[in-house]
């Protein structure tokens, strides 16, 4: 098919019955109605024969473009805001929020925007030995319309992986972590529309304890690690009597215990290892079950006499580190200076959603980040970080 030209009266020739007149722009030809088929225009002999599409068509794809245009760029800095606000929380794992409303106050007192009402709040059980400590009787004398309530998942199975799960799941106003928060964590957060923070507020040691009728002194760290994911079975291989090694954790789908031991290797746990609800019934679990070794928060170590604490070495070394001192008091100084083989973070997670529940979260951390708060801390056997 032939395409119409443009002459130089500026109009546009039709290719069929060769009418000149044309306006450019044009759908159809004036004279014999068949649809005219836009061609380039020359510009002018100083230019040569360089050709551009006709005006009107210019000014529609102008038009598109920045229809268009503007469009992409308002996706795009939308895409370029969450992909770089979800790179800035992954990249934070390892260390507290440097969110300018998490603060350092000498006194409870001293925190601002404590909102009222009252907040659901679960996950990590260890906290519950704030709680022990008067905590939030502290929290309540300060602030007396900011009422806080442990939740329990429906299931009954309370742990760190459950408290973050419901936080994304909008069942708590903020949630407590014995763990840093995962990749998939904080992009499941970003396609429910808002943002997981986690601040660190206290250190924590693992511990590691047995029935008392184990005489072993200690274990490296990949001994134990081999214990929990079935690859040792016996106590004589780390030099212990021929008796079966029963291992127990909490609840193995809940806890971020398993996670501080194990790492990546957390799919691998045996499926010897038992289950207990909560570090009380651990306890009792161990202590009761000849071959029984446990592990859990080094603070609750202190105060039972009826399990055997091991002392921790590094992995494939024997340089074991004790979990409490020559008084029988916890070895926070090892805890603190890293030469423990094992501590962690203890985090308030927070949703991000500019919404009364995360003023509660960003009250909850900075009220145990104060310095009367991280008193509560060092009182519950956790090592303050303020």
């Amino acid at each position: 098919m032939n395409t119409n030209e443009s002459n130089n009266k500026g109009t546009v020739i039709c290719s069929r019955c060769s009418y000149d007149a044309n306006p450019v722009g044009a759908i159809r030809c004036q004279k014999c109605g068949k649809h005219l088929v836009i061609a380039s225009v020359p510009i002018s002999n100083k230019v040569g024969k360089f050709e551009l599409i006709p005006y009107v068509f210019l000014l529609f794809i102008a038009l598109v473009f920045l229809i268009f245009g503007g469009f992409g760029y308002y996706y795009g800095q939308q895409f370029r805001f969450l992909t770089t606000t979800s790179d800035q929380n992954i990249s934070s794992h390892n260390s507290s929020s440097d969110s300018s409303d998490i603060q350092s106050h000498n006194s409870m007192k001293e925190v601002t925007n404590v909102p009222e009402g009252t907040f659901n709040f679960g996950g990590s059980l260890i906290f519950a030995s704030l709680v022990a400590q008067g905590t939030h009787q502290a929290i309540n004398q300060a602030y007396p319309k900011f009422l806080l309530r442990y939740t329990d998942p429906i299931d009954n199975q309370p742990g760190t992986n459950k408290g973050i799960e419901m936080l994304l799941n909008g069942q708590l106003s903020f949630a407590l972590s014995g763990r840093p928060l995962e990749d998939a964590e904080y992009k499941r957060a970003i396609e429910h529309g808002f943002h997981l923070d986690q601040v660190a507020v206290a250190i924590d040691g693992l511990a590691c304890y047995t029935h008392p009728g184990i005489s072993i002194h200690g274990l490296s760290v990949d001994q134990l690690q081999a214990i929990y994911t079935g690859k040792m079975t016996n106590w004589k291989e780390v030099g212990g009597s021929d008796l079966p090694i029963v291992p127990f954790s909490i609840n193995t789908k809940t806890t971020a215990l398993l996670k501080t031991l194990l790492g990546s290797k957390v799919g691998s746990v045996s499926p010897t290892v038992h289950s207990s609800r909560d570090y009380t019934v651990l306890v009792r679990d161990v202590a009761s079950t000849p071959g029984a070794i446990g592990i859990g928060a080094a603070m609750l170590v202190a105060t039972q006499h009826t399990v055997h604490p091991l002392a921790l070495a590094p992995s494939h070394s024997k340089q074991y580190v004790p979990v409490l001192t020559e008084d029988h008091r916890l070895n926070l100084t090892a805890f603190q200076n890293g030469t423990y083989p094992i501590t962690r973070y203890l985090y308030v997670i927070i949703r991000r959603d500019a919404r009364a529940d995360e003023r509660a979260g960003v009250a909850y951390a900075n009220l145990l980040l104060s310095k009367e708060g991280q008193q509560f801390v060092e009182k519950a056997g956790l090592v303050p970080i303020r």
